[in-house]
């Protein structure tokens, strides 16, 4: 797989709720390792930093953290299996209050991208918190741009629309986990590092 370097700060927001098996997670870390792959990771390129959600949202890591890829990789690999609720909410706020908040990493010129991975609807503080759009629409407010990938047929898609920056090019929906790599093809860094519009419609893996 070839390396693209472009001037990019990534963020994963990953959910490790209860409806994911641990199988599911093991596969989950896989697919974040393999879009990070891609990239050449370092303080010219690519910063990589990623929020962890379950029942309550955590930084695991800022932006400014991991220097080289093999580090980044396994410390992706040693997130542990949290289970418990869907804490999308916080998990956005998270995103646009302290993973590119000025001063903590995030550079000028830098295009800003968080990508997405849940298996459900957010459910926390309820199901269908109107906090998850509004979280959403600061971070786009803040030139963040929001790719999300819906894993399972429980996932809300016209929510997921709402959420993402453009429902025709940022939002992926996977019928499980087992097909989760299909993906890996469709965020290349010439597609995630790229900013003017794409016309590409909704992919749909069965």
């Amino acid at each position: 797989m070839g390396v693209v370097g472009c001037f990019l700060d990534l963020n994963f927001v990953v959910d490790s709720s209860g409806s994911l098996s641990l199988n599911d997670w093991d596969i989950a870390k896989q697919f974040v390792v393999a879009i990070t792959d891609q990239f050449t990771i370092g303080p010219d390129n690519v910063q990589v930093a990623f929020v962890l959600f379950s029942t309550e949202a955590t930084v695991e890591w800022d932006l400014t953290r991991y220097r080289n890829k093999s580090n980044l990789k396994q410390a992706i690999l040693d997130r542990d299996y949290l289970e418990d609720q869907t804490n999308l909410n916080d998990a956005l706020y998270l995103t646009w209050t302290e993973v590119f908040a000025p001063g903590r990493g995030t550079r000028p010129g830098a295009i800003k991208v968080t990508i997405i991975l849940t298996d459900g609807e957010d459910n926390v503080p309820v199901k269908g918190t109107p906090l998850t759009i509004q979280n959403a629409t600061a971070c786009k407010n803040e030139g963040i741009r929001l790719i999300a990938i819906g894993v399972s047929d429980k996932v809300n898609q016209q929510r997921m629309g709402q959420i993402v920056s453009d429902p025709q090019r940022d939002y992926y929906n996977v019928t499980d986990f087992s097909v989760l790599t299909s993906v890996v093809d469709q965020l290349r860094p010439e597609i995630i590092c790229r900013t003017e519009p794409s016309i590409r419609s909704y992919l749909t893996c069965s």
